[in-house]
Order: structure tokens, then sequence, then C-alpha cells
């Protein structure tokens, strides 16, 4: 780090060791966001370290906890926008009415919520409960260290299953999907509209709100019924390459489903046997990325995607229609229960 003009420290400066006994204990209100009426509040990268986080009580806040947390409660928030950045474990949000949420956690609950819109990153199928008039969409939004916290908290932007709603207590009205074009700020405000936040307009400008999570479809992938599909493998070690991929595709298509999984000889063997580059079936051993690619010109895009990312060095996109639905088949129905950890 820059250490302004200070002279350099004399060899006794050392500083002294610390010893868990002597660090301050975590103080509790550090950790939550309680009883607020119209402010905004951030928790910027490295203000949370892992630990677990509180909102309850609020009501017409902006709040955005922008580090990673072992788990989140979100209580009796009313007409709040809420950004929660990766969460190891699970985000509870209970008896919340009129709240815009932009999530990503391993889990989901919802319990006793009403007129709540959600675009969610969530790696096992959210769960919702006594709750009404929930709408739900992907994960959107950007700023610079949000990639680096989906590492850290060990979940894979391409494992998204945002869609699989889950409901405890089923009846009419309960919940519906947002239109597949909203975007996060449909739903808050970016960090920049704030002054003094740690994220800066030119810095947003530069990504694209679906530049770290892909934007599926999902289980509304009967909206695209009997169009043209393609399916792209990106190889190991070029997971990264994804979001750049992803946005040499043309307008016409929508990613239908990602999926993280690795593959070994034999699986490659099966997935990759309608293709005829030995040097794809050769790379792609290891940890993978499945696509499922929908629209017009699905095939003819995917192949100049994949060709402007650089070729069969980072991905792998179908020849035909015969291969791309048996390769859909194969990654996503046959291998279902197969998952990339």
């Amino acid at each position: 780090g820059g250490g302004g003009n200070k002279p350099p420290a004399a060899k006794s400066d050392k500083p002294k060791e610390e010893f868990s006994w002597n660090k301050k204990k975590p103080d509790p209100k550090d950790f939550m966001f309680s009883n607020l009426k119209n402010q905004v509040c951030i928790k910027p990268p490295g203000t949370i370290n892992g630990q677990m986080f509180i909102v309850e009580d609020c009501e017409d806040c902006d709040i955005y906890v922008c580090d990673n947390t072992a788990q989140v409660q979100v209580d009796y928030c009313k007409r709040c926008r809420i950004f929660i950045a990766p969460s190891e474990s699970s985000i509870f949000i209970r008896n919340c009415e009129d709240c815009k949420c932009v999530f990503a956690c391993q889990q989901l609950r919802t319990r006793e919520c009403k007129d709540c819109d959600f675009l969610l990153y969530v790696s096992t199928a959210p769960v919702i409960e006594e709750s009404k008039n929930m709408r739900f969409g992907c994960f959107r939004f950007f700023y610079f260290s949000l990639a680096a916290q989906f590492e850290a908290a060990k979940l894979s932007v391409f494992d998204n299953k945002w869609s699989e709603i889950y409901d405890f207590t089923p009846g009419a009205g309960n919940w519906s999907f947002l239109p597949l074009n909203t975007k996060s700020a449909d739903l808050i405000k970016p960090l920049s509209a704030h002054p003094g936040s740690f994220s800066t307009a030119e810095e947003e400008a530069m990504h694209s709100d679906d530049s770290v999570v892909p934007v599926t479809a999902g289980l509304r992938k009967g909206d695209f019924a009997g169009q043209e599909r393609s399916f792209i493998l990106i190889l190991p070690s070029k997971l990264s390459e994804g979001p750049s991929l992803f946005s040499k595709l043309p307008p016409s298509c929508t990613l239908i489903q990602t999926k993280q999984l690795a593959l070994d000889a034999a699986k490659v063997k099966t997935l990759l046997e309608k293709c005829s580059d030995s040097a794809v079936s050769g790379a792609a051993k290891g940890m993978c990325v499945g696509v499922e690619v929908a629209g017009e010109g699905a095939l003819a895009g995917a192949l100049a995607a994949v060709e402007a990312a650089g070729g069969n060095g980072v991905a792998y996109a179908s020849a035909t229609k015969e291969a791309a639905a048996y390769e859909v088949n194969v990654f996503f129905e046959t291998w279902r229960d197969f998952t990339g950890h």
C-alpha cells in the first residue's frame, strides 16, 4: 500500500504481535441495520468479513450489504430497496412488504412476505412460505469486487437456480416471474447514485449489470419453445471468459441455463461424440461450464461468439441442430444430478 511521506520505520518499530485476546470484540451494532427510516445504508467491501448480518424494522431505505456474510436475516422491512452481496449460506427474509431485493446466496427462504420483487442468484432452489405476490428474476448488479466475492463465498456464478421456486404453501397469486429484461436499476439504484459511495459512475459505465452473473431464462424456457438451440462448452481454466463470450452473442439469443460440471474422460467422450475437433475433446477434461442458448440464429451466433472469444482454446459450440439437441440433453437432463463441486 502507499504510505504517505513518512520516514522509513526504524528496525525497532516492528509491529507488536496481535494476540487474539487483545483484539477488540466485534460490536454487534456494526453488523446490523436496525430501525431506520428514509436512509441510505452502505456496508462497503471489507467491513463485514463473513460475519452474520441483520436488517430489521427499516422503512423506505436504500440498503447495500456489499461484503461477504455468513448469513443474513431481513425482518419487518417496508418499501426498502436492498442489495445483499454473496452470502455463504442463507438469506432469510420474513414479514417484509413492498421491498425490492437484489440478493446472492446459497439458500433463500422467504416467510410471510408480500409484494416483494427479487433479482436472485441462489445456488439451491429458492423456498417461499406463506408469501403473496412475490416476483422473481435473475440476479443483475455490478461493482468491482463482486466477482471476487462470489469466489470467496464458494458460489459458482454459473450455478444459479433463481427460477426453481419451491412454494411450501402453494396457492394462486403467491409468485410469478418478473419480465425477462428486468435490470438491477429497475429495482434498486446503482451504488454511484449515492454520494460518497465506494463505486463510481465511470466504473459502472464500463461494465453492464450482467457482467458477473450470466442472465438466464431458467424455467421460463417454455417461452422459447421451438426456437433454435445451441450448446456451448467453456473449457477448464477459461471459465472466467464466460461473461465476455456471452456478451458476443447476437441480441436475438438468450441464455436458457448454465451449469458448472467436472468432466472426466468418459463424460467428455459421451458429451462430445458429435464434435470432430480433437483439440476440444483433448482439452475438455476438468471443470467446464455448459450453456444452453436459444433464439433465432443461435447456432451461427454461438459459433461466431466462440470464435470472437478465442476459438477452440476457450470454448466449443455445436455445429448442427442435431448436435445441439443431443448435447443440451446429455449435459442438462441426463446429468441433471451431477454438479460441479
